[in-house]
């Protein structure tokens, strides 16, 4: 892999890290550089998360079995007593709905009514009334009533003529005047009302009383609607208690029922080897129920306590329930209390003011590489420095084998217009000796040229070999060199361990600069071994 594919993977893994919001900043040069001490917590955070989202899964996965199996194997006897528990309450709403109410209620009679009387006003008091087609006994019997009902106001009347005339005016003597005369008006009124005239006395009789019963249902009427939508506006809200009381019963029933079925299977399960750890189950559950009670009283001693301390702060705030003294003194605090809050606020701000240097300055801090970050530009340097080594290495291949294919080329060449040339001319030359000779000293002249010319190339060559040689030679010695180093290192690490073995066996026989002492001896001599191993270092 190379450097700018390193860098590529680097980035993208930090890219990836930023997207998953990891907490730990990370760096692409940290990933490259193998910096373990920013590289470990991102780590622990990537296990840590890979843990959370297996668990948040087998949850996810494991509510959805439970509300598939829940779904294929519902529970037959809970279903049934659902049924029944809403046709209980679709009965009980029906009866409720239909059941007679009463209307209006009968202001208590002065005498007892006939049966069918008693029986029309209980129908009319629930909303009912008989059917109009009656006999004619009962017309005769309705008649007769009324003209006693009649003679019965019509006595009534005389009485209270007889009551004006006689007691009323005596004890009318005592009154005041103006008293006197609106009861002397009053009453004459009332006897040239009624004094007169029987049955004109009669029918306005009848018609006081009618109004009179007419204002009296109306007043009563009034008063029933009031306490009624106060009773109804009571009920509505005993009704929703009623509910919220039903289905916290419920609750507790299920919870019950749940709670005996589990004790039924423990008594069911329960073996002489685990009747210990049922009695210790049911101690532990008794327990867990007084625990609860306690939060319970716990709960209403807090709020209690709360009410009273809330009593008593509405008190401190009005200034009541506090002697004068302990009120100046409280003022004088809060005077305090302002005061050190403004040298707060103004430290504060100093604190600020510091806090943005300070930032400043470890900006500029920043800005100038650490020993870690220049160790890794070291490497990166490094890394770059062999890259570009074996880019002008594999560049110089290149050249020299351009180079001698160069040469060979043109080599090539010459010897093919040397052999066009001797071809061209053999011919003319093959009829003359003098031709002949010059044409062979011309060919000697040629091959002293060519044979020179491979004595340069030959001599480049046995130089270039040379040089190879001695390189290679050079290379062997320092391997070799390098080679006793190590060994040299390896021995002086084992000896330096055997010198701490022997001077910790040292340190408990002889005193401590005695072993000391012997310890610089020690190091000294394996220095010395060390030199004598590797000469020439």
């Amino acid at each position: 892999m190379t450097l700018g594919q390193k860098i590529m993977l680097g980035e993208n893994i930090a890219a990836a890290l930023r997207s998953m919001r990891c907490p730990f900043p990370l760096m692409s040069h940290q990933i490259r550089g193998l910096d373990f001490s920013a590289l470990f917590p991102v780590i622990q955070w990537l296990v840590k998360q890979v843990i959370s989202t297996r668990e948040e899964l087998a949850e996810k996965t494991r509510r959805h079995a439970s509300l598939k199996f829940s779904q294929a194997h519902a529970d037959s006897q809970a279903g049934e007593e659902r049924e029944r528990d809403t046709s209980a309450r679709a009965l009980r709403s029906i009866k409720d709905k239909y059941k007679p109410k009463r209307k209006y209620r009968q202001r208590s009679a002065r005498k007892e009514q006939p049966e069918h009387m008693h029986v029309q006003c209980v129908l009319l008091e629930y909303g009912q009334a008989l059917p109009q087609g009656r006999g004619k006994h009962a017309e005769d019997e309705t008649e007769g009533d009324e003209e006693a009902e009649l003679r019965e106001n019509l006595d009534e009347v005389e009485g209270d003529l007889e009551f004006l005339s006689g007691k009323r005016v005596g004890a009318l003597v005592g009154m005041q005047s103006e008293a006197i005369q609106s009861l002397t008006a009053e009453y004459e009124q009332h006897f040239q009302m009624f004094g007169g005239d029987p049955e004109r006395a009669k029918q306005q009789g009848k018609e006081q009383a009618h109004k009179r019963a007419v204002a009296a249902l109306t007043k009563q009427i009034s008063v029933a609607k009031t306490k009624c939508n106060a009773r109804k506006s009571a009920f509505e809200t005993l009704a929703q208690e009623v509910k919220e009381t039903q289905a916290t019963l419920q609750q507790q029933k299920a919870a019950t029922e749940r709670v005996s079925s589990e004790l039924e299977k423990l008594k069911a399960v329960e073996t002489p080897e685990n009747k210990k750890d049922i009695a210790m189950l049911e101690g532990l559950v008794n327990q867990n129920e007084s625990l609860k009670e306690q939060e319970e009283a716990f709960r209403e001693h807090c709020k209690g306590s709360k009410q009273e301390l809330l009593y008593r702060l509405k008190e401190l705030d009005e200034g009541r329930g506090l002697p004068q003294d302990e009120l100046e003194r409280l003022v004088k605090v809060e005077g305090l209390y302002q005061s050190e809050t403004e040298k707060l606020h103004k430290i504060s701000e100093l604190l600020a003011r510091k806090t943005q240097q300070v930032h400043v300055l470890r900006r500029k801090i920043d800005d100038v590489a650490s020993r870690a970050e220049l160790v890794q530009y070291e490497r990166r340097f490094v890394e770059l420095y062999e890259q570009i080594a074996s880019n002008l290495e594999e560049t110089r291949r290149f050249y020299n084998k351009y180079n001698s294919l160069t040469d060979c080329s043109k080599f090539q060449h010459k010897e093919i217009s040397i052999l066009n040339s001797i071809s061209s001319s053999f011919s003319s030359v093959a009829a003359s000796e003098s031709r002949k000779a010059d044409f062979s000293q011309q060919l000697q002249v040629i091959k002293n040229g060519v044979q020179d010319n491979l004595a340069r190339v030959q001599a480049k060559l046995d130089e270039a070999t040379k040089k190879r040689d001695e390189e290679a030679a050079k290379l062997a010695k320092a391997m070799e060199r390098q080679r006793i180093y190590f060994k040299a290192v390896k021995q002086f690490q084992e000896e330096c361990q055997k010198n701490e073995q022997l001077a910790s066996m040292l340190q408990g026989r002889q005193p401590a600069g005695g072993g000391r002492e012997a310890r610089e001896v020690a190091r000294g001599s394996q220095e010395e071994e060390l030199h004598a191993a590797i000469p020439d270092l």
